[in-house]
């Protein structure tokens, strides 16, 4: 079957691969109809996280249930699922707890030695582990552009929301106009909260931060410590939220919450370091929490239904669809943000 792998960093392309098969009787095996780039994908594209040569790549998908294992009893063959890009067991003592996220035998697709090896969605069939835990049926009223956005993308800005646990009348700064950082806006405004503004330079993506119902900030024009000042009467943003994974924005979120405030850390860190003031954090009585990798499996659900409803819309996110014979264009367009998110038509 075709593919796209890593081959070096800065460098993918499309290859013939062996077709997945069913190893363990918990498995499916998904045939793929739409998958994603997702900007975790670049990690890989770039050499952040350890990928070796012809690693199939992708974590973002949703399809057709091709083939099941014998231990199966939630999905059959013909089912449209969505596919949770975070793979958990179900049965360990985190998994039990609700507690995906931190499964003791986790893993990602795509991602190389880092997610455990496992074969990406870039791809025309994926093998997935427990199914029963990792795929969710996609109703007939939900197409497959939305759907795609359920296993990963807006379901981790939903979960950022959630963590932030914001009040209709806060004021919630989100750094990161990406994809993810307009999910988590989106995600806000669809859980009551009235006063979001989203933080970027790009101004083609902050164009997209009214359609998420958020007040956009072009940082590159203003300080965002300035802009939320301004906002807030001095005091400061009640939540701010990494939603970029660098080192400057997580910086900044800390500066532009108020004392008293909450940081929510939800965009993905690696070996970035940053000098952490303990005493400054601790006098302003600083509440910090990481989302981690997102437990999907607690909130997607929510999602779906919130997708069915139109209460949140991913749609708008899309800039593109292209063939998986031109997911290597798609990849370098989507790196120079050249576009918002990609969609792969295998």
């Amino acid at each position: 079957m075709r593919a796209v792998v890593f081959v070096e960093p800065g460098r993918v392309e499309v290859a013939e691969v062996a077709e997945p098969t069913v190893i363990e009787t918990t498995d499916a095996l998904v045939r793929v109809t739409r998958s994603a780039i997702c900007g975790s994908d670049l990690h890989q594209l770039h050499g952040k996280t350890p990928t070796a040569a012809g690693q199939v790549l992708g974590h973002e998908a949703v399809g057709i249930v091709e083939a099941v294992g014998d231990e199966v009893a939630t999905v059959g063959p013909g089912e449209r699922v969505a596919v949770s890009f975070a793979v958990a067991c179900g049965s360990c003592w985190f998994c039990r707890r609700g507690e995906t996220h931190l499964c003791e035998r986790a893993a990602v697709f795509g991602a190389g030695p880092f997610g455990g090896n496992l074969a990406g969605t870039h791809a025309e069939m994926v093998r997935v582990p427990w199914a029963d835990v990792n795929l969710l049926r996609v109703e007939t009223a939900v197409d497959d552009d939305r759907a795609v956005f359920v296993g990963d993308v807006l379901t981790t800005g939903f979960h950022a929301a959630m963590l932030a646990d914001a009040g209709a009348d806060d004021v919630v700064a989100v750094l990161g106009a990406g994809p993810v950082g307009w999910s988590v806006a989106a995600s806000l405004r669809a859980l009551g909260v009235e006063r979001v503004f989203l933080l970027d330079r790009e101004p083609s993506r902050l164009s997209l931060g009214a359609v998420a119902g958020a007040t956009a900030v072009h940082v590159g024009q203003r300080s965002a410590e300035s802009a939320l000042a301004e906002a807030t009467g001095d005091r400061g943003a009640d939540v701010a939220i990494d939603a970029v994974g660098a080192s400057d924005a997580y910086v900044d979120a800390t500066t532009i919450v108020r004392r008293g405030g909450r940081v929510v850390v939800a965009g993905v860190y690696a070996g970035e370091t940053v000098e952490l003031q303990l005493g400054v954090a601790w006098a302003r009585a600083l509440d910090l929490r990481f989302t981690g990798v997102c437990p999907v499996h607690g909130s997607w659900h929510r999602v779906m239904d919130l997708i069915r409803q139109g209460t949140l819309d991913p749609l708008p996110l899309v800039s593109e669809h292209v063939s998986l014979d031109d997911a290597p264009s798609g990849y370098e367009r989507f790196d120079r943000r050249a576009a918002m998110k990609v969609l792969i038509d295998p």
